[in-house]
């Protein structure tokens, strides 16, 4: 499977909301994920729909992917299949607005230390981003880095991550979403709040829940407070592709959880910015 090209489309509904009395059509924005399982997992690019039609204030949000689970972006690159992926229509056969760029949990290097999962040079993954963002821009599509959290193991991974998508940005005058400072904010403010699954990397729906709201906040300008605390959406797998035939509940919180996460994600890109 690894070598199949298959990008996905989900499309959410065009909203409206009321002003003077009137139904106004709301803005919608087209929105391409790449990238791998910290994506499909808890089908994060649902959850973000669910951000864009919860909250009226923002614009509804339709989402598209080319997701293959392990891969780093120079494989995405070297695989042959992306550009025709990204290429694919948006819903309503326009073209994609916005790129989510998302790079291997390691950076795409292994580890120079496995003991402390320390991670290596950060060069593949530099010269890799620059590519896909050269790629994305060439398609007409304003790219957005991902950056990904540290290990549950190694929580100190998270500045070599902060520090390698803080450059690629800065060098490519690309935004970066900061999902891993939020995660790792949580991680000391609540260290009884799992973001996890078992395996200490992939995200739990909670831990998708808050890469949402910060994807969100860094992608609109706007905050997610207020955001609907549920989603639902089609559950995914590798290579990108749908494992229900109709929509399942992908993450469903308490209120007083989801609006604690939201406020997490707004402060910590206000800062980030």
């Amino acid at each position: 499977m690894a070598g199949l090209a298959l990008a996905g489309v989900a499309v959410a509904p065009t909203a409206l909301s009321a002003q003077a009395g009137e139904d106004t059509p709301r803005d919608t924005i087209d929105v391409f994920f790449l990238g791998n399982s910290y994506v499909y997992y808890n089908t994060l690019p649902a959850i973000l729909e669910g951000f864009g039609s919860g909250l009226e204030s923002g614009p509804v949000i339709r989402t598209g992917f080319h997701l293959h689970g392990g891969f780093s972006l120079r494989r995405h690159l070297d695989d042959g299949h992306l550009p025709d992926s990204m290429a694919v229509p948006a819903p309503g056969d326009g073209a994609w607005e916005h790129a989510v760029i998302q790079e291997h949990s390691r950076l795409g290097v292994s580890y120079s230390d496995p003991e402390r999962g320390t991670l290596g040079s950060d060069a593949p993954f530099q010269e890799a981003v620059d590519e896909a963002i050269g790629m994305a821009r060439g398609l007409g599509m304003e790219p957005l880095l991902y950056m990904t959290w540290a290990k549950e193991a190694f929580p100190d991974q998270i500045g070599d991550l902060a520090e390698a998508y803080g450059e690629a940005g800065e060098r490519n005058s690309v935004p970066v979403a900061p999902v891993g400072l939020a995660w790792d904010r949580v991680r000391i403010e609540r260290p009884d709040l799992s973001l996890f699954t078992e395996d200490g990397s992939h995200p739990n729906p909670v831990g998708s829940y808050l890469a949402a709201s910060v994807i969100y906040a860094t992608l609109t300008g706007r905050s997610p407070v207020g955001a609907p605390a549920s989603a639902r959406g089609r559950s995914m797998t590798t290579p990108g592709v749908h494992t229900s035939d109709g929509p399942v509940t992908l993450v469903d919180l308490d209120p007083e959880l989801a609006g604690y996460l939201q406020r997490v994600a707004r402060e910590v890109v206000q800062s980030y910015r």
